[in-house]
């Protein structure tokens, strides 16, 4: 291995220079030195009178510094200006280069090299780069009976890069080659036997660090051409093919275009239709072995086309791609013969312009025979004349607008051009239909108008516009501007109730002064469909600023509120503007009732104490553990000593007397006896009375005390509870309901109903309201708490109570003794929504 070294690009420095501005500045940085060598040697190299090697200065070669993510920290173009450089702690990968990779040629030599280096802190940690040349390197000799059997001859290799590098007679250098498909051409003529003559007697693929030498060597007394490659005469790369004059004579391939002449240049206008003929016609009599096609394109290359193809050896992806792209051949295939035909017509307007100029496309056709001949170059050539494609948007559109304007710029046919949009930045496009899309022509500048299926709304992204006109593509995008009026729920979703809203109506920072918002100046609209209509039940409050719609939520039920999509618009004069808010959508709250408000569903039990035995009330289902409704029957039963009737009757009860006549309805009465007071049928304790009750939560009795929670989870803000009651006082008497609505432990809104007391038995049932205050708008609700008591007398007297009297427990007890004042009888509960 001959490596040449070009030492350790450091600096060291004695005495006073023992810092410079490169050192390392804290304990999270180290340094990189860089320690550079060539390795010239090639696979299957050997020396070659005539050439010189020249070993590149090392102030040529280039240096880069990267992250192991591929970020760049510094790189130099030449090692003069490189000095040991102070990074962060870490991983880097260094790699240096000299030359052009892309180049091919003789003098297009390049090198490269990289390796990673570990950077520890306060430390010079060197990376030590070996650059070897990264091309193959190709040279031609010819021997001495070649040279006495033709005449004059030369060659020279095309490579897939589509370059062409010429070897004269007397060329004894090597050229530097990209890594690919080589492609090995003789021009020769033969004094007396043949006119010039092109032979393609070998393709091959170079690798990179190899060497090919290439001997051309003549048996006369076979008529062959043998092509010895590195000097081995049995390697497999040779080859051997048949120079006898017949064969030297035959007729080579013939291209034949039409619609073109080879080398001359064919105008035309990007992106139009072309109908003319523009084909190339192959001959080979003596059968077709290659045709190579070598495409110099830019438009083309961006979009996937290869340079340099065989276009009777391609790929899946490169036949798929080509054809794609507009080109068809015939006779090509694997059943190939002596004729061909490659047609561009169809390739012609995906030929586009990659800047503002007209640009020249050329295909370069070069068939090879079954004999190695090879036919003259064809060449297309095809100037584009840019088409000036373009879109000019607006920078912004106004709130709520349905459609765009724009210019659109096109030497061709408008009505080509495709469109398509994102609205909210999906990065999904969608095609406007063709009834959306309005065109008006004007020479090459062209008016477009696009409407959108729905308003521009969202000022959170940016329009996106795509243009397609053929290959070319124009992706642009436009803003859309603030709304001039803002409407917004002020307090949130607190302003959104079952049957109403509370709207904020704001105009915007320029448009403020000349924007006074009223009821007269400004009006809510709601979607119905597509289209937009005023809403009939609106007011604006001055006071608060707050437009109220009422008489909304109408079909809403228990398990769905009414969704609305509103907006607001701008009058001058009485008159409607095209000024829109924003649209505003939500769902009223629920119009929730309560479960068993009709107080169907209830279940009894028994309990028993030795030789006595009585009834326990609940009114939910058995096993339903989710029920609402609890009563203080528990107090009521809670004996002592020994249970007797008076003391285990419950307080609430069902009874078949409601309104309707069928069904059950909720008996309460004041029990005279609870509290596990040792009351009897003789004895009554007045202290012990209490009034009985209905209500939403739980209860229990125990340690001789309740243990009572009011309320249930709830989340709608009723106007009402509504009820029917039928009452029998004890005497003198009054009930009284409370219905009350929390957020989490804030009271929202309170209500109660307390008749008059009176003494006269119901001979049938009243209805009762219940309406509810609100004393806070801002919170919406979350817990409902119902309350019936059959009393308002919390203190009793023995004139306040019946002392063993007798009732009935339905479906239980026909005759039951009880201490007992007040009867109170409900049904049909519902909250009201207006």
């Amino acid at each position: 291995m001959k490596k040449v070294y070009y030492g350790l690009l450091s600096f060291f420095f004695v005495g006073l220079v023992s810092c410079t501005k490169d050192e390392p500045q804290s304990s999270l940085e180290g340094r990189i030195d860089v320690k550079v060598s060539t390795d010239q040697t090639l696979l299957g190299e050997a020396s070659r009178s005539g050439e010189e090697k020249t070993i590149p200065d090392i102030n040529d070669f280039g240096l880069t510094i990267e992250s192991l993510d591929g970020k760049v920290f510094n790189s130099w173009e030449s090692f003069a200006d490189f000095s040991p450089i102070s990074v962060a702690v870490g991983t880097y990968t260094v790699t240096a280069s000299y030359g052009d990779a892309e180049a091919e040629g003789f003098d297009a030599v390049s090198y490269l090299g990289s390796t990673n280096v570990e950077v520890r802190s306060a430390e010079t940690s060197e990376a030590s780069v070996t650059c070897v040349i990264n091309k193959a390197k190709v040279s031609i000799a010819y021997t001495d009976e070649f040279k006495s059997y033709f005449n004059s001859y030369s060659a020279y290799v095309s490579s897939s890069k589509g370059n062409k590098v010429t070897y004269s007679a007397d060329e004894v250098r090597g050229a530097y080659f990209v890594p690919g498909d080589l492609g090995v051409y003789l021009e020769v003529t033969r004094q007396g036997v043949s006119k010039k003559v092109t032979l393609n007697p070998k393709n091959f693929t170079a690798e990179e660090k190899h060497e090919y030498r290439l001997t051309m060597d003549v048996d006369a007394a076979t008529a062959s051409l043998k092509i010895i490659f590195n000097d081995n005469p049995s390697s497999e790369q040779n080859v051997e093919i048949n120079i006898s004059d017949e064969a030297l004579n035959a007729d080579p391939p013939v291209f034949t275009p039409y619609g073109f002449t080879s080398g001359n240049t064919l105008e035309v206008l990007e992106g139009a239709a072309f109908t003319e003929k523009l084909e190339a016609y192959l001959n080979a009599p003596a059968g077709l072995a290659k045709c190579e096609l070598v495409t110099n394109s830019a438009s083309l290359k961006e979009q996937g086309w290869p340079e340099s193809v065989d276009l009777m050896n391609l790929t899946t992806e490169q036949s798929q791609k080509m054809t794609a792209l507009g080109l068809q051949t015939k006779g090509l295939g694997v059943n190939h013969d002596k004729i061909a035909l490659i047609d561009f017509q169809q390739l012609v307007p995906n030929l586009t312009c990659t800047s503002e100029n007209n640009e020249v496309h050329t295909f370069t056709l070069r068939a090879t025979d079954a004999l190695t001949k090879v036919s003259e170059e064809l060449k297309l050539v095809i100037e584009t004349r840019n088409n000036g494609f373009a879109v000019e948007l607006p920078e912004t559109v106004p709130y709520a607008s349905t459609s765009v304007t724009f210019t659109l710029t096109l030497e061709g046919d408008v009505s080509k051009v495709k469109f398509y949009y994102d609205l909210s930045d999906t990065g999904v496009y969608q095609p406007f239909d063709a009834e959306k899309v309005q065109i008006t022509r004007d020479n090459t500048k062209h008016t477009v108008t696009l409407t959108y299926p729905e308003s521009l709304t969202d000022t959170e992204h940016d329009v996106k516009l795509k243009a397609e006109f053929g290959v070319k593509v124009i992706e642009k995008s436009f803003k859309i501007e603030d709304p001039e009026l803002t409407l917004s729920l002020k307090n949130g979703d607190a302003d959104v109730w079952a049957t109403k809203a509370y709207l904020q109506v704001e105009a915007s920072a320029k448009s403020r002064a000349s924007r006074t918002i009223s009821s007269s100046t400004v009006e809510i609209q709601y979607k119905e469909g597509e289209e937009w209509k005023e809403w009939p039940n609106q007011s604006y409050n001055e006071e608060t600023g707050l437009f109220l719609l009422t008489k909304m939520g109408e079909g809403a039920t228990e398990t769905e509120g009414v969704s609305y999509t509103l907006r607001a618009v701008y009058k001058r004069g009485g008159e409607l503007t095209y000024t829109c808010s924003n649209e505003l959508s939500f769902a009223t709250e629920l119009k929730s009732q309560i479960p068993n408000s009709d107080f169907e569903e209830w279940y009894t039990d028994t309990d028993k104490y030795l030789l006595k035995s009585w009834y326990l009330y609940y009114p939910y289902l058995k096993g339903d553990d989710a029920h609402w409704w609890a009563t203080n029957n528990a107090r009521a039963q809670a004996w002592t000593v020994y249970p007797v009737e008076v003391t285990t009757c419950p307080a609430v009860i069902y009874t078949y007397d409601t309104p309707s006549g069928n069904g059950k309805a909720a008996e309460i009465h004041t029990s005279g006896s609870g509290g596990e007071y040792a009351s009897t049928s003789n004895v009554m304790y007045p202290e012990s009375a209490f009034a009985g009750s209905l209500f939403i939560g739980t209860y229990s009795w125990s340690d001789k005390a309740e243990h009572q929670t009011l309320g249930h989870a709830f989340a709608s803000r009723p106007s009402a509870l509504s009820f029917w009651y039928k009452y029998k006082p004890y005497k003198t008497d009054a009930f009284k309901v409370i219905v009350e609505l929390k957020n989490g432990e804030t009271s929202i809104a309170k209500g109660e109903f307390t008749p008059n007391a009176y003494s006269n038995e119901d001979s049938e049932y009243k209805n009762g309201v219940v309406t509810l205050n609100y004393t806070n708008s801002l919170l919406k609700a979350t817990i409902i708490s119902v309350q019936f008591l059959s009393t308002v007398k919390t203190s009793f007297t023995s004139d306040d109570l019946q002392k063993n009297g007798t009732l009935t427990l339905t479906d239980c007890a026909d005759s039951w003794n009880a201490h007992f004042g007040s009867f109170l009888k409900i049904d049909d509960v519902e909250l009201i929504y207006e």
